[in-house]
């Protein structure tokens, strides 16, 4: 939220709201792009992903700098098998695929 230029307060100075082009993890997060239905099931046929219990499936996008992929078994460029939620990344790229920050012990699995 952007202040009012007469603001008196030194809490409220004049900053600039930044446009994202990014999201780097932190720790030991995992930044996931979650695939669509469509891209699950193999098809192009419009299907209502809205329940909270579907299968989630993603690639791998990059990695927090205190976690080595050797002992999670899995790196970058990965499509896996995920269990729970994450932290929604904002879409600054106009991506159809949703992106997501989680623990890597969020991965159960590598799909080869």
């Amino acid at each position: 939220m952007a202040c009012k230029k007469n603001c008196e307060t030194k809490a409220c100075a004049n900053f600039e709201v930044k446009e994202v082009k990014g999201c780097k993890p932190v720790g030991s997060q995992v930044l996931l792009e979650l695939l669509t239905a469509q891209e699950i099931m193999n098809t192009k046929l419009h299907l209502n992903n809205n329940k909270p219990t579907n299968e989630y499936q993603a690639f791998v996008k990059d990695l927090g700098p205190n976690l080595n992929p050797e002992n999670w078994g899995f790196k970058i460029g990965d499509r896996v098998i995920l269990s729970g939620s994450g932290v929604p990344v904002p879409n600054f790229d106009d991506s159809e695929r949703d992106r997501v920050l989680m623990e890597p012990h969020c991965i159960k699995g590598v799909l080869v």
